[in-house]
């Protein structure tokens, strides 16, 4: 009955093989912990105000808060007169620009047939550089304004406003349809890489907190990774806790500003201990444990193998075994039901004294503290290999594998 739950076991296994992976322990460092609470903020210099820098009214918006947006992508619409003037004025300036080269043409031919005077050509050259050089000035207003002077074929009202950097849409600070002054802010955007947790601790803690130290943030199933910054130089009115600031790592994605969230700091002296993955770690039979590979699973596909070549072994040699049979069947032969009974005996005897491994064992480990994703133990050594992912169903096999054999 033992082979036959090994057997199953060694299935199941087989069958969960894709949902279990194998790590091996290894050495990390860990300190004092700390458990406290975070709240998620960004620095006045990582949030950006979106301004209209010309007077007119807001038309639309392109965007609606919490959009994600890349840098030049548009915002809203204004229909600006003063932008229609300006738009104007550059087209004008071309115009007196093609005149005053004319001007200038004229002026130089009648200069080289002497019947105009030096005073007269200088004259005309400073008019045209005084016109190209407002034109300029115009082109270089209109192009931060998003506008392509070279494109422009006719005076036109519409400022299309354009994000100046990555971020996400925080709010719309302006009613669709206002009149709207110069530098008037539009739209606020947080950029999404500049989020900060300060984490809130006792004075008598923040007093004797050193430089180095780490920090994880945990938002539900997902962990963040901060760097310490530095203690912050006032003390939270509301909770009279010192407050820590720590840049948080990798965070690619939009978080939620003003929302708190639970914070683990590491507090040197750090010492090495072996460690494992936290998923790993279950209570088996009322004891922390991992599981460990027994080898089972290796030995029962390199078993596997071998009856499979032997039964083409014994394929190869049915011909001669079927002639012998019959010529065992001439001679009489022996008494089928005493084979039978002999080898039913002998394989009785056979399989109460095989005994076959299961894929994976409990190891009791006594846990000595964690952070992240890592716990420090005791009860293995660095470089043994454990199951550290699909341990329920490790577990499952086991205590099936217990029941059956308590029903027999």
């Amino acid at each position: 009955m033992k082979r036959k739950i090994t057997l199953i076991l060694l299935a199941a296994a087989t069958l969960f093989a894709a949902d279990i992976s194998i790590d091996e322990a290894v050495e990390k460092p860990f300190g004092k912990r700390l458990h406290t609470n975070a709240k998620i903020v960004q620095l006045s210099n990582q949030r950006q105000q979106i301004v209209s820098r010309l007077g007119g009214h807001l038309e639309a918006y392109y965007v609606e808060p919490g959009a994600t947006v890349k840098k030049g992508a548009k915002i809203a619409k204004v229909h600006s007169l003063e932008l229609s003037k300006m738009t104007a004025e550059y087209l004008g300036l071309g115009k007196k620009i093609e005149a005053a080269r004319e001007r200038l043409a004229s002026t130089k031919r009648l200069f080289e047939k002497g019947l105009a005077s030096r005073q007269d050509l200088n004259r005309e050259q400073i008019a045209l550089a005084t016109i190209e050089s407002a034109r300029n000035s115009l082109a270089s207003q209109l192009e931060s304004l998003g506008i392509d002077p070279a494109r422009l074929k006719e005076a036109t009202d519409t400022l299309v406003i354009r994000a100046h950097s990555d971020g996400v849409v925080s709010r719309l600070l302006v009613p669709l349809h206002t009149n709207l002054g110069a530098e008037t802010p539009i739209v606020s955007l947080v950029r999404k890489s500049g989020y900060y947790a300060i984490a809130y601790i006792s004075v008598e803690e923040a007093l004797k907190i050193p430089k180095e130290v780490r920090g994880e943030l945990r938002i539900g199933d997902e962990t963040f990774n901060c760097r310490y910054l530095y203690l912050l130089p006032k003390v939270d009115e509301e909770t009279q806790r010192a407050q820590m600031l720590f840049w948080i790592e990798s965070s690619d994605r939009p978080l939620l500003l003003n929302a708190f969230a639970e914070m683990e700091i590491d507090l040197p002296p750090l010492r090495r201990f072996v460690a494992v993955k936290r998923s790993a770690l279950t209570m088996f039979a009322g004891e922390w444990v991992l599981f460990t590979p027994t080898g089972a699973e290796t030995a029962h596909s390199e078993h596997d193998e071998a009856d499979h070549d032997d039964h083409e072994a014994h394929g190869d040699h049915d011909h001669d075994e079927s002639g012998k049979e019959e010529e065992h069947e001439e001679h009489g032969g022996h008494d089928d039901h005493d084979d039978h009974e002999a080898h039913g005996e002998a394989g009785g005897h056979e399989e109460e004294g095989h005994h076959e491994e299961a894929p994976y064992e409990p190891r009791v480990v006594t846990v000595i503290t964690t952070f992240g994703d890592y716990a420090a133990v005791k009860g293995i050594e660095a470089g043994e290999r454990y199951v550290s992912d699909g341990v329920y169903f490790v577990k499952s096999m086991l205590l099936k594998s217990e029941l059956g054999g308590h029903g027999h």
